[in-house]
């Protein structure tokens, strides 16, 4: 069972919200991809998530070692079937020191743990860098010896140039080189060059190497091949001692990916977001929805308190009925996703579920009323504890046998456990059912009101009012230019009906 489901997701744009907060790690990366809500462990992670936050100051330098890690599943797989190459263990220690640097970094030295002992054995020469070649005694041996070849036979090259010059008067650099025919026509009837390329107008020669280069380039080559040998025994040597670390390397894989996005989610806090407390309700104080308040001049937070059972929202259109169940959609979910809430204070309880039931349907072959009926029968068959959001039930079908209906319902769910937030017009679901209610969008008529700025005039705080106040959408029918003989009539019948 999901804790929530796409539509409830896309109602309250729960993953746009926490697209601000993405890790920067690779590793990172791979969790936020994975997400899954909290259990049991609500409180200590919230601790967790204070002491990160401690590394704030450190943000930029943090940041930056974190995007400098690579993945390295491969390199892990090849350790741990001993097919590992020298850029396996350059990964490796490449890894071993940006953990360093992290460590560091973060303070959370008991947090992390220490591969100095793994260090040492892979740079034993104890460089500081993450750079790698095999290196052993014999290994350093065979390249010096390797090297003196080369210098020695770099010598004999140029003894051997010195000959040319001397013999011909021709004076070069290298022991490849390029030359008129007229002048190198001598150098090639000699014995001591080869000729690479014949053009037009030049040669392309080489020094022909003595008896004693070929004899020397041959001891050089089969010592490449030796040192080549060891190089790779070595590198299977370090291998399978780094082997041994490869569950160690697992685990602070996983800490660099839980620490990363533990210190993505702290970065709300600058944004207003707070650290959320648990308990037997839901309570908002100045709750926001991120996206909606960036996008609505004059908005107002939210305010408000919602325990088990059932609490009814009522109020015109246009009040924000629709955004309060949004912002308690998000915050709810935020908070058991182990994020930060957008709120002053927020209280939040810990439940199973969260679902959204709206007049929009996902369903071509549904009506709006038909898919909620079959949206609140499967969230009503749910197991466990859950958080049910209603908006409109009943209003996609004719007024009578939708007012029964959500009024059947809501004394229903009046006597659950569910936190149960239903937004409603209907009369007799608001002024009959038992439960708790806020009133939102009263408009104050007392000042000039016109269509453009009717919104200025609308209070969009939630306020404790059980009794409906009818009128408002006939008065803003005439605000908006209704004739006055239907609005004027319209009253009359709203008096009949009342």
């Amino acid at each position: 069972m999901e804790f929530i489901d796409e539509s409830t997701k896309n109602f309250c744009l729960f993953d746009k919200v926490i697209d601000l907060y993405k890790p920067v790690s690779v590793f990172g990366k791979n969790l936020f991809a994975n997400l899954s809500p909290l259990k049991e462990e609500m409180i200590s992670y919230f601790s967790f998530l204070s002491k990160v936050r401690e590394c704030e100051k450190q943000r930029t330098r943090i940041e930056s070692l974190l995007r400098d890690f690579h993945e390295i599943t491969t390199t892990i797989s090849n350790i741990e079937h001993d097919m590992a190459t020298e850029i396996d263990i350059f990964e490796i220690k490449r890894f071993i020191y940006y953990h360093r640097l992290l460590k560091n970094a973060s303070r959370l030295k008991d947090f992390f743990g220490s591969f100095e002992e793994l260090w040492i054995l892979i740079d034993p020469q104890n460089t500081g860098s993450f750079s790698f070649a095999p290196r052993n005694s014999m290994i350093e041996e065979m390249e010096k010896k390797y090297t003196d070849l080369g210098k020695k036979i770099d010598g004999l090259y140029r003894m051997q140039i010195e000959l040319i010059a001397r013999r011909f008067g021709i004076r070069i650099d290298d022991k490849r080189f390029v030359i008129e025919k007229e002048k190198g026509i001598p150098l090639v009837n000699s014995n001591l060059v080869m000729i690479e390329r014949e053009g037009t107008k030049t040669y392309t020669l080489s020094v022909r190497p003595t008896e004693e280069i070929i004899a020397l380039q041959s001891e050089m080559s089969d010592l490449e091949e030796k040192l080549k040998d060891e190089r790779e025994r070595e590198v299977k040597r370090l291998s399978s001692e780094i082997k041994k670390w490869i569950p160690s390397v697992k685990e602070e894989i996983s800490k660099i990916s839980k620490f990363d996005l533990a210190f993505s989610k702290v970065k709300a806090i600058n944004d207003g977001y707070t650290f959320p407390d648990f308990g037997d309700r839901i309570e908002l104080s100045k709750a926001f929805h991120p996206v909606i308040a960036k996008n609505v001049q004059n908005y107002t937070p939210l305010d408000g308190s919602f325990t088990g059972g059932l609490t009814i929202i009522f109020g015109p259109n246009m009040g924000g009925k629709t955004t309060v169940l949004k912002t308690i959609a998000l915050s709810c979910a935020l908070g058991t996703y182990g994020f930060l809430v957008p709120a002053k204070y927020a209280k939040l309880p810990k439940v199973d579920w969260i679902r959204y039931i709206g007049m929009s349907s996902n369903h071509t072959d549904l009506s709006s009323f038909a898919n909620q009926i079959e949206n609140v029968s499967e969230v009503l068959k749910m197991d466990g504890n859950g958080i049910i959001l209603i908006d409109e039930f009943g209003a996609g079908t004719n007024p009578y046998e939708g007012e029964a209906l959500a009024q059947s319902l809501a004394e229903y769910l009046s006597h659950r456990n569910h936190f149960s937030i239903m937004v409603t017009h209907f009369k007799r679901v608001i002024e009959k059912t038992n439960c708790p209610k806020y009133m939102i969008g009263k408009i104050n008529f007392d000042e000039e009101i016109n269509a453009k700025n009717i919104n200025s005039k609308i209070d969009h705080h939630l306020t404790k009012d059980f009794s409906v106040k009818y009128g408002d959408a006939i008065k803003i029918a005439s605000i908006f230019g209704f004739p006055s003989e239907i609005t004027d009539e319209a009253l009359k019948k709203l008096e009949d009906y009342l």
